[in-house]
């Protein structure tokens, strides 16, 4: 018997391994680092039960502060088939270490927003200037700090929606939001021991999505302070209503598809029809855009006021499932993937940042390459560190099992089997054959050794597309380990 959990968990390629950026792909490594690893996908839902309003650090809670909720969550991210989920708001003094490994060895990635919407805690699109000093970089040092060791974070977002068109946002913000991004990736890369994506997310404006991609994607002078990705807040299609062309999801795919860097729907999903039937992710996503984008996140899974969830979050903390949820289960399971290996990925280079270009697609916006120089209170804090007292870790012994709090149907039926499920994958966060290992989560008793397999997987063509097939990592001392 032990001899068939393990035969299943080798016939992954890839575990639950920090993802790496290749040309316009994100890369999910294989397991056997001599091996190739596969454009990974991103198949999400933004995730901030109660809304960002809910949020306050003065509580000590978060998103990520109740094992119970993120084991309720973790079960209905299973059945939506979910492998990502992004997160606005947390507080980096939390410990979050439970929450994140049940979403670990559930398999759900995240893709964190370093702000908040508190006083100190974000880059006021108002006064840029003003507020990019030392309070609110000691706020976004400490959050990676909170949040550099999980293997499972995907990346951060440095900002969302910052830069638009109203007043003069778009002139002025812009080189603040290359600074931000700037001093992130230096104290990451002192401090952390991966390299962890940073990128942006952008509002849903057709005239300023191209200019503000061109601004953040380029090659200043080596100054790091470039986007690693980019995610687009989109809300063109929509359900019922919209179809590749009245969309503008051809548009889209024309005028971004020569991006250098891997791009993302950080938010789409327009609920002017309800229920949504999600069609723009098997018909465009994961369709016409698929050689352009590498996928998104719905908005949003918890119902709100702006009345886009997928599960009601009742009074008692129970949820249940809404039509949208079951349209967007059959959305994400029926969307043909391909699998393409890295080495068929194009490392390519980012262009030198040229201002003409940018100004010449939106006149009015901020192409101004000469970043803010960072004050000495923020050199300091990357010299010397923040004084970070939460430093997440994945933790050992993290059983798989039933919430407290119940899980009912659409027709408000309670589901008594809603147990999340450990896959044996899914708690490898290392590759073996390299000299450095991320922690690797102990599975509990309860953690199945199958793989998880999809039914919307395809081959890919041989043009370019790499070859879907059978591998088996060389992982001996697992094999051992297991036989004992």
């Amino acid at each position: 018997m032990k001899f068939i959990k393990l035969f299943f968990l080798f016939g992954l390629s890839t575990a639950l391994i920090p993802l790496e950026v290749k040309g316009k792909r994100f890369i999910k490594p294989n397991v056997d680092a001599k091996k190739d690893g596969e454009v990974f996908f991103i198949k999400g839902i933004d995730y901030q039960p109660g809304g960002s309003s809910a949020y306050d650090s003065s509580t000590g809670t978060d998103a990520l502060s109740d094992s119970e909720a993120c084991y309720r969550d973790a079960y209905a991210f299973q059945q939506l088939g979910l492998n990502t989920i992004r997160i606005y708001s947390l507080n980096p003094d939390t410990n979050h270490d439970e929450c994140v490994t049940i979403f670990n060895n559930a398999g759900i990635y995240l893709l964190l927003d370093v702000n908040s919407a508190e006083y100190g805690s974000n880059l006021n699109r108002a006064d840029p200037e003003g507020t990019y000093d030392a309070t609110y970089l000691t706020r976004i040092f400490k959050f990676i700090e909170a949040f550099k060791n999980y293997p499972n974070v995907l990346g951060f977002f440095s900002g969302n929606e910052v830069i638009n068109d109203q007043s003069d946002y778009a002139e002025t913000v812009p080189k603040y939001i290359r600074a931000v991004q700037r001093d992130m990736k230096q104290y990451i890369s002192k401090y952390s021991n991966r390299t962890i994506p940073v990128g942006y997310s952008a509002a849903d404006n057709t005239d300023l999505r191209r200019a503000t991609l061109e601004y953040l994607q380029c090659n200043n002078n080596n100054d790091d302070s470039n986007s690693d990705f980019f995610g687009l807040n989109s809300y063109q299609w929509c359900s019922g209503i919209s179809d590749w062309e009245s969309s503008g999801y051809n548009v889209l795919n024309s005028t971004l598809n020569n991006a250098s860097i891997p791009l993302l729907f950080s938010e789409f999903g327009c609920n002017t029809n309800s229920p949504r039937t999600f069609d723009e992710i098997s018909e465009g996503l994961f369709d016409g855009l698929l050689y352009t984008f590498s996928g998104g996140l719905v908005y949003e899974y918890s119902q709100e006021v702006s009345n886009y969830g997928v599960v009601e979050i009742n009074d008692d903390n129970s949820i249940t499932y809404l039509t949208d949820f079951v349209n967007l289960k059959n959305q994400y399971n029926i969307s043909q993937i391909p699998t393409i290996l890295s080495s068929d990925v194009t490392k390519s280079s980012l262009d030198t940042c040229d201002a003409t270009i940018i100004t010449n697609i939106y006149s009015s916006f901020g192409a101004d390459f000469d970043i803010p120089e960072q004050p000495s209170e923020i050199t300091d804090l990357i010299q010397y560190g923040v004084n970070a007292t939460n430093i997440g870790k994945l933790i050992d012994n993290v059983e798989a099992k039933k919430s407290n709090y119940t899980v009912y149907d659409t027709s408000t039926s309670q589901i008594d089997s809603a147990t999340v499920i450990f896959y044996a994958s899914d708690t490898i966060n290392s590759q073996t054959g390299t000299s450095s290992a991320t922690h690797s989560a102990t599975s509990s008793t309860q953690t199945l050794g199958s793989t998880k397999t999809s039914s919307s997987a395809k081959t890919s063509s041989s043009k370019g597309m790499g070859v879907s097939s059978f591998k088996i990592p060389s992982i001996f001392a697992l094999f051992f380990a297991l036989m004992i």
